[in-house]
């Protein structure tokens, strides 16, 4: 099984609600895991 990984952890904690959304390590975390995600899905389907 291939799993994508990121350059973090794959997660974002926030304590009240917006605090993820603002934290902008967390988004380029995701940024970076849905890239890597669409990286493989495009190998895996050729």
């Amino acid at each position: 099984m291939v799993v994508p990984g990121s350059n973090y952890w794959n997660l974002g904690i926030g304590r009240d609600i917006g605090d993820v959304e603002s934290d902008a390590e967390d988004i380029q975390t995701m940024r970076e895991l849905g890239e890597n995600m669409a990286w493989l899905i495009k190998k895996t389907r050729q």
